[in-house]
Parts: structure tokens; sequence; C-alpha cells
């Protein structure tokens, strides 16, 4: 039995979306793949116990009925005296799939959390026996940067196997990233495994996800299907954000005041817009709520004041479960920016 255990040098870096791009490719070349994440993040509550979202979109991607099983804890059980709990590491141990040729490990929201604790991806993977390959969203130098010290973060303590250079725009860093950034890492002992171009899609949220994740009342119920990639606050005057909102790209949902009915007017005056989270616990007035049913615009009260649920809302954005056109575009950016074989070789 083979592992991987897959590091970020950032967070939202795209350990999930390899993740289950890797497990897809390999299932569709025979192999079995088994998912697990030592430690999960607590980002949402799943039958009244707190639980890392990462479970459920691999758990649904994978046709895993239990995404609970995938997990062998989660933040939220960890004390706040820095150290691990009583039987972690007998937890993450035990997470070990023996009857399958792959097992795929996903660490934690970036290669230095938990080092105070001990509980950090370098030494979980050196108790899992684990090699490593690492994530990076691609930025520029900057990215660079953060891959050679991640390596040596890395190194000697267990094998690196690579790294996945993720979000690539293909119009501006491609040449970039292929004529220089590519042989400058190899040059250095860190073999180039992906090169993974931006895709905005996958960024998208259902707005039915949205509504059953921060809750509220539901005004106007509007195109639940509807996907979201971008959540904006809004703040300013009503032209002010009209002007805004017809720049930004991609399809949005708007996040403002309840009593705020002229940038939601603004809002709904833009087709792109496909939900309204109206925030303090105010009900806008009728006019806008008559809007919204005729333009299909979703309409969400949230008891909670903007900033705290914008923050919430952007924790969705990159999180949600992947299914039908989404996984497809999954294992072609794999298929197409993955070198698998290679990566396999490398594990032996």
């Amino acid at each position: 039995m083979s592992k991987l255990y897959i590091a970020a040098v950032e967070e939202k870096a795209g350990k999930t979306f390899l993740a289950v791009g890797l497990a897809r490719a390999l299932m569709g070349r025979g192999l079995t793949v088994a998912y697990r994440k030592p430690v999960g993040r607590v980002n949402v509550y799943r039958h009244g116990r707190p639980f890392d979202r990462d479970g459920e979109v691999v758990g649904a991607a994978l046709d895993c009925p239990d995404p609970e099983e995938l997990l062998g804890m989660v933040g939220g059980e960890l004390p706040r005296y820095w150290t691990p709990p009583a039987g972690a590491w007998e937890r993450i141990e035990a997470l070990h799939k023996s009857d399958v040729d792959l097992t795929l490990l996903e660490g934690r929201e970036w290669l230095g959390r938990g080092l105070l604790s001990g509980l950090w991806d370098t030494a979980i993977a050196k108790r899992l026996e684990a090699p490593m390959v690492l994530v990076a969203r691609y930025r520029g130098e900057v990215t660079v940067d953060q891959v050679l010290v991640a390596s040596r973060l890395v190194s000697p303590d267990r094998p690196l196997v690579g790294v996945v250079l993720n979000e690539v725009s293909m119009d501006t860093e491609l040449e970039e990233v292929r004529g220089y950034v590519a042989p400058f890492l190899e040059s250095k002992g860190i073999p180039v495994v992906g090169v993974v171009p931006f895709e905005r899609r996958l960024r998208a949220v259902r707005v039915g996800y949205i509504v059953e994740a921060l809750g509220g009342e539901l005004a106007v119920t509007g195109n639940l299907d509807a996907e979201v990639e971008r959540f904006l606050v809004g703040a300013m005057r009503g032209e002010t954000a009209l002007r805004h909102l017809r720049r930004i790209p991609g399809q949005l949902a708007l996040v403002t005041g309840g009593d705020r009915t002229d940038i939601q007017t603004a809002a709904l005056a833009v087709p792109r817009v496909r939900a309204l989270i109206l925030t303090g616990a105010l009900r806008p007035e009728q006019a806008v709520l008559t809007e919204a049913v005729e333009r299909g615009v979703s309409v969400l009260l949230a008891a909670q004041d903007t900033m705290t649920v914008a923050e919430a809302a952007e924790r969705l954005v990159g999180r949600a479960p992947l299914s039908g056109a989404q996984l497809v575009l999954v294992d072609d950016l794999v298929k197409e920016g993955i070198e698998l074989d290679r990566l396999m070789e490398s594990l032996g």
C-alpha cells in the first residue's frame, strides 16, 4: 500500500481539489484509493458536532456514505494549552487503510499549522510514513519563495515528491511558469509534478448551499441552483454600488444591511447578481422583494451584522460539495495539468 500526504504552502491552496482529482483519476485506472484527513478544521457542525466541511466535499465526490470516518479529529477537539489531546496519535495512526492501493492524506490549513502543538504536517506525515506533495496557489515570485521555504520544512524528515502549482493564469502566467519557475524549482531538487490553470467555476457555490450554510430566513426563494462566484459587501451609495457591481466579473451575491434599499435596488439591476443576503434581521421594502421575485433572485435575511455574515459567506467559496459539471472539470484539469505517471513513480 502506498500513501501520499498533500500539504499546502498557504491556506486555500487547493489541497481538497487535488485530493479529489487524484483519487478519481487513479480510480479511473482501476486502482483502489482512500482519502483521509488526520486533523481537520471546524468550519461547520454536523449532527450537532464540530466537523470539517472538506469531509463532506470529498465524501460527496467519492460517494463515501459516512464523511465522518474520513477525519481523525477536528480543531474543536484540540485543547487551548497547545498539546495534543489524549489518544491523538493513536487516532491519527488508525486512519491507515491497508486494503487499498493508495491512501491520500490531506494536511492541515497550511504546512506550519500545528507546529506549536506538534500536530503539524511534517510530523504527521513522518508518523504515517507518507511522502509529501506540496500545493501552492501561483502568485508570482512570492509563491516561489513560499515553496522554497516549505521544502526546507519538509526535508529531511519526509521525502518531498514534488509541488503542484495551482490556479495559474493561462493567459498571463503559463509561459513564466513553464519557461522559468518550473526549471528553477527543478534545479533546486523540487520536482514540479503539476501546473493547474485557474478555473473560476470551481470556486462557485450554489445559492441553496449558501442558504443552508448561513441559516436565516429565506424571504424570496429564487433560483437555488444558481451559482455564486463572488460575495460583495455593499456599504457604498446606490449609484456607486451599481458601477462597482457592473465592473466585477462572475456571478455575484451581495451582502448588505436590510435597510439599504438603494444598494439592494442597484444590485437587482445587475443580471449577474444571484442572491441578496440582508443582515441585521431587517426586512427590506416590499418593492425590493417584488423585484427579486420577478428576477428570480433569492433574498436571505440573516440576523448577524454585515461583516460577520460576509466573512462566513466568503469561507464557503471553493469549499462547497463538487458535483456534475464541476467534477468533470476537476477530471479535465487533473488530466491536463498533473504528471500522474511521474507522481506515481515517485511513490514506488
